[in-house]
């Protein structure tokens, strides 16, 4: 009878699973459809155990190739959760303070960013000038911070919130004096110790009418659908590499998956360090930040929820802390919207 009642159950979770994933992939195959979307990649995953990995699509329409879970995607801003974590084991190995002015790491910076703190870098309250709004090509990181410092700080640091570029260039400075190695060198560091093959910058530079960049073999094209002549068209994007903590990191669903088990399991990070990343920075008014340490941080359902969307939506995460659960997309569409991972979500939650 213990038997029976058994198989039963597990009959019935196997149904109910089963279900969960068809109403997932009903309403991505829809959105596909309807935006144009030539590849898309998904992940759920819940306490460190990977839910639901799917693929769909073409990578590349010239030559069919087909979208796997090893094709990279470009984060565009959800580098910043990237770049968050590696900071964070900065600050666990005691060797970085997110409350210590900025100065203290990096004493040749400007006398008038004394008050900046690193968590006014990390969560956009700095004031430091909008450097991408300059569009000005900077050819180091050092001569885009040269000009940081030469301009005026658009605000007091900590008194409000700008989502700016001039930010995490800083922090780009601030993790090499720190770490010793070259920004590139260090996030190697940090994806070889969670096995993440398949995540790269590509390098890109341009001189005058010419850009190269570094082969990518696994990496999706980029579409951007014409409304007027019902095609897709290629589009790329250019991050110089001043710019590569919050931008211009290529990833893969699994390594993305990965990372966010390292996450879970707390392998990575314990857990009060990770938790730092998706608390609220505080404003000198005593407001909270949405933002924590480069993770947006809001509530969903009444529950905090945290996350990133980057391309505008060529890379979609989103995070529940306290339930642990993370919802990945993946796409090659610039034109996407909605943003599609709070509705995966929903759906997860609504079919559990």
């Amino acid at each position: 009878m213990k038997m029976s009642f058994t198989i039963v159950l597990m009959c019935l979770i196997g149904n109910l699973a089963a279900q969960q994933h068809s109403v997932i992939e009903e309403f991505l195959q829809t959105q596909m459809s309807e935006y144009h979307i030539p590849a898309l990649s998904v992940a759920i995953i819940q306490n460190g155990e990977i839910k639901i990995k799917k693929t769909y699509g073409n990578a590349n329409l010239e030559y069919s190739i087909p979208n796997t879970d090893t094709t990279a995607f470009p984060l565009a801003s959800v580098t910043k959760l990237i770049s968050a974590t590696a900071i964070m084991t900065l600050v666990q190995e005691g060797k970085l303070n997110l409350y210590e002015k900025v100065r203290h790491y990096l004493p040749e910076l400007p006398e008038t960013w004394n008050n900046m703190k690193v968590i006014d870098l990390v969560a956009h309250q700095s004031g430091i000038a909008d450097l991408l709004a300059l569009q000005i090509e900077f050819p180091s990181l050092q001569s885009a911070l040269d000009t940081a410092a030469s301009r005026p700080l658009d605000f007091e640091p900590g008194t409000k919130t700008v989502y700016a570029g001039g930010d995490y260039a800083a922090v780009m400075k601030l993790i090499e004096k720190i770490s010793g190695l070259g920004f590139q060198a260090f996030l190697q560091n940090f994806f070889e110790k969670l096995d993440m093959g398949h995540t790269v910058f590509n390098n890109m530079e341009q001189d005058f009418i010419y850009r190269t960049y570094d082969v990518i073999p696994y990496a999706a094209t980029v579409y951007k659908w014409d409304n007027e002549q019902s095609r897709q068209r290629i589009f790329s994007m250019m991050f110089p590499s001043w710019t590569y903590p919050s931008g211009g990191l290529f990833s893969s669903i699994s390594d993305l998956a990965k990372w966010v088990v390292a996450l879970d399991k707390n392998t990575l990070l314990k857990p009060e360090f990770s938790e730092m990343m998706w608390t609220p920075a505080k404003l000198q008014s005593g407001e909270d930040s949405p933002f924590g340490v480069g993770w947006i941080v809001d509530k969903h359902n009444g529950e905090k929820a945290t996350g990133h969307s980057g391309g505008p939506a060529l890379a979609d995460i989103v995070r529940l802390p306290e339930k642990k659960i993370t919802v990945i997309v993946l796409t090659n569409q610039l034109e996407l919207r909605p943003f599609l991972s709070m509705k995966v979500l929903d759906f997860y939650l609504n079919n559990k």
